[in-house]
């Protein structure tokens, strides 16, 4: 099972997001926990999950995160922010697991 964090500041329209991930994991066939996280928990995040993804409202903090979880930096992404206005939870999850996939080779 994979884990995957939306990172937001609030969670609306990142839960919805989720939403439609879960239902693209379902209909794949993929085994995934799937979750919007404010960024004020990054803590234990970093040290969870698989890939952490920001909300294209968030890529700003992307470079402080980075100095903050320099063990989770290969975890890092910022949704696209066409995938993201056009809630593609497909696309959105395809990068996700593309990146965790990345991570896997590379820790080998």
């Amino acid at each position: 099972m994979v884990k995957i964090a939306l990172i937001c500041e609030h969670g609306a329209s990142t839960g919805l997001c989720v939403q439609k991930m879960r239902t693209a994991a379902e209909e794949m066939g993929i085994e995934a926990e799937i979750g919007a996280y404010s960024f004020t928990i990054m803590d234990s995040l970093a040290k969870e999950m698989d890939a952490l993804l920001l909300g294209p409202q968030l890529s700003f903090r992307l470079d402080k995160f980075k100095a903050n979880y320099p063990d989770a930096v290969h975890k890092m992404s910022v949704i696209s922010p066409m995938d993201f206005g056009m809630m593609d939870g497909a696309k959105i999850l395809k990068d996700a697991l593309k990146l965790i996939d990345q991570n896997s080779v590379a820790t080998g």
